[in-house]
């Protein structure tokens, strides 16, 4: 590894983990250092967050809080944070020291353990209901502007902190306003004259009266969003060597032993997210576990403390006790157990109640991200885990393809035996002569598995929640999944995320049998679903080799409340129970777009319908467009030397091509 960083010296990166001790990120520092990335690969700022007086983090200042609690010095309580009864480790007492309190107020969405417990409680606005603003890791700060009006009677954190500090009279568009005014170096605004304008501000020639120049820089903030003067600039800082060496040399290796992590779920957070059931059915980017939490540990480990999935085990550490089930998943470190925190809470609401163990129990104060000494053992009872993925190898099947840089080449003719015409007894329909032929490219390499596009893909087309029982039966009702599958053992393995969704085949097996025509394709090339059709056979969603299908056997939805009803898109038909659903490449936008293009005498450009999932992936793995135009991404994809069609030689011509996952691994790191 030395050696590989040395070879690349002004163009690597050294990262410690954010939950690492001190010593570990000034090694970090002292390595990027070594190597010359300060400046180029890594830029340190001056923090705008902690102002670093004794090294005091966000623990040290909640355990401080804590002790003023206890010793009664505290009259009045602030509390805007999530939910600190349920989060803080347990050994601070703050669920024992907080009622204490004289005045405790709450700002809180809904009345979990700290809004119980407070004196005062008030309804907290959402993010997007009030002013305020928000300051990035880099400095850059940004204006946070409403996009609709409170729906209920509550209060953003800018309306309960004014009173004390003394703007109790302003409003909180006011105090953002006035704030930045002054941060900019505007200065009060000036006085009306006479007629009522600014007297020493310019002239809008536009509209031919005086405005405030600060005007045109809050308009220009509020229509770019980001605030990017005031940024603190990057800092050199100098680097001292003895004081790295002696954090490290104060560094004890830790005993032998079973060690717990507990890290923020990649779904929920720390917790906060809990009553959101988009959220909760997402399955785990790993794990595709949906709706709870599981303790996960490596193959190896389960076979030597005799743990199976689905196992409850009992889980403690210091006196503190967590009971839940267990997971095995491959490539995990061993003699290490992985908790996700922010589930079970001890106050729930619907949705909440549904599934997951409160792991804070096992989190330490002086240690909250990982430490030793974590007994194990099976509680002698076994639980079902809704895990959307039953199967994770692909058998030799070529289905999430994956090489190595210097493979392809020698690839070549076993990717042509992936993709091409097939033999058929059919003559296919020519497409070339359409004006649109729609399609969709999904690069592997790009992929990192986060999911974004299953949720932007739910909010887009309103799919409805299924619910825990139901993902129990397979009924989970995505219409796109990312499956994860592995190559190599169960403890050295190597991933590949295969994001699938209906891949609009030409000759689609599911329009064969459907006995109403309600699966059908349309002129561009599109399997379309015509729900006042469907009579419910699942015909279709037998006959696809993909099973990208979706039934809803009930009525998900129920009675909706008129305010609820905004949060479906109203492009797009919310389905009554017994029809078949999928993915429709976002055939509202296609329409939206053609519509525009008829309304100015023009063709719809090349790339210029972007359906949801392609919109919301962070790394562009998902391009979408017209391969009737070459000049389109996704013709260029289309023709890419790593471009193959999953289940090629089914003849189904899908119109959705992947690209084979490009690993560039360096030989001297592989394990012998």
């Amino acid at each position: 590894v030395a050696a590989d960083l040395a070879r690349a010296r002004g163009r690597s990166l050294v990262l410690a983990g954010a939950g690492q001790p001190a010593p570990a990120h000034a090694l970090a520092a002292a390595m990027n250092d070594a190597l010359g990335n300060a400046g180029k690969t890594v830029e340190y700022r001056e923090s705008v967050v902690f102002d670093g007086a004794g090294g005091a983090g966000p623990q040290a200042r909640l355990g401080a809080l804590s002790g003023e609690l206890r010793a009664g010095a505290v009259d009045t309580l602030v509390v805007t944070a999530w939910n600190p009864l349920h989060s803080a480790p347990a050994e601070l007492g703050l669920r024992e020291t907080f009622p204490a309190v004289k005045n405790s107020v709450v700002l809180a969405y809904r009345e979990d353990e700290t809004a119980q417990a407070a004196r005062f409680r008030l309804a907290k606005a959402h993010l997007l209901e009030g002013w305020g603003d928000l300051r990035a890791r880099d400095g850059a700060a940004s204006i946070v502007q409403p996009l609709i009006a409170p729906l209920v009677e509550c209060a953003s954190e800018v309306d309960l902190l004014a009173p004390f500090a003394g703007l109790a009279d302003l409003d909180a568009h006011r105090i953002v306003r006035d704030g930045w005014r002054a941060r900019g170096g505007f200065g009060p605004p000036p006085p009306p004259s006479a007629g009522g304008e600014a007297a020493a501000s310019p002239v809008d020639t536009n509209r031919g009266v005086r405005r405030d120049p600060f005007d045109h820089r809050w308009e220009e903030w509020l229509s770019s969003g980001v605030v990017r003067e005031g940024a603190p600039a990057p800092v050199t800082p100098a680097l001292d060597p003895r004081r790295v060496a002696q954090a490290l040399a104060a560094v004890r290796p830790p005993p032998a032993g079973l060690e717990i992590r507990v890290v923020p779920d990649p779904k929920i957070e720390d917790g906060r997210h809990s009553e959101n059931a988009w959220l909760r059915e997402l399955p785990d980017p790993v794990t595709k576990l949906t709706w709870e939490n599981a303790a996960l540990l490596s193959p190896a480990t389960a076979r030597r403390l005799g743990v199976s999935s689905g196992d409850v085990v009992e889980l403690s550490r210091a006196g503190r006790t967590a009971i839940g089930p267990a997971l095995v998943v491959p490539g995990h470190a061993d003699d290490s157990v992985t908790v996700a925190a922010g589930w079970g809470q001890r106050v729930q609401g619907p949705v909440g109640r549904v599934g997951g163990f409160d792991a804070y129990p096992l989190r330490a104060a002086d240690a909250p991200a990982f430490a030793v000494g974590l007994e194990l053992r099976r509680a002698g009872r076994q639980v079902d885990l809704a895990i959307t993925q039953g199967h994770f190898t692909m058998e030799g099947r070529a289905i999430a393809l994956a090489l190595d840089a210097g493979e392809l080449d020698g690839a070549k003719e076993e990717l042509d035996h992936h993709r091409g015409p097939e033999p058929s007894i059919q003559a296919p329909v020519d497409y070339s002569g359409q004006e649109y032929r729609w399609g969709m490219a999904i690069d592997l390499s790009r992929c990192v598995g986060c999911a974004a596009c299953t949720l932007a893909c739910q909010a887009e087309n309103n799919i409805a929640v299924a619910g825990r029982d139901q993902v129990l039966r397979s009924r989970e009702m995505h219409w796109l999944r990312v499956d994860r599958y592995y190559e190599g053992s169960p403890d050295e393995p190597r991933s590949v995320s295969q994001p699938l969704m209906c891949v609009h085949c030409e000759a689609a097996p599911c329009e064969y049998v459907c006995p109403v025509n309600a699966t059908v394709h349309s002129e561009e090339g599109l399997n379309e679903m015509v729900y006042n059709r469907c009579v419910g056979t699942r015909y279709c969603s037998n006959n696809c080799p993909y099973k990208v299908r979706r039934f809803n056997w009930i009525d998900y939805r129920g009675t909706v409340a008129p305010t609820l009803k905004l949060l479906s898109n109203p492009d797009v038909t919310v389905r009554s129970r017994g029809v078949m659903e999928k993915c429709t490449y976002c055939t509202q936008r296609i329409e939206r777009a053609r519509i525009d293009a008829r309304t100015h005498g023009r063709k719809i450009g090349p790339d210029e319908v972007v359906p949801a999932c392609a919109q919301a992936c962070p790394a562009e793995a998902i391009v979408f467009g017209n391969l009737n135009d070459p000049a389109a991404r996704v013709s260029r994809l289309h023709g890419d030397a790593r471009r193959y069609d999953l289940l090629h030689e089914l003849g189904t011509r899908p119109r959705t091509a992947y690209l084979v996952k490009i690993r560039n691994p360096n030989p001297e790191l592989e394990p012998a």
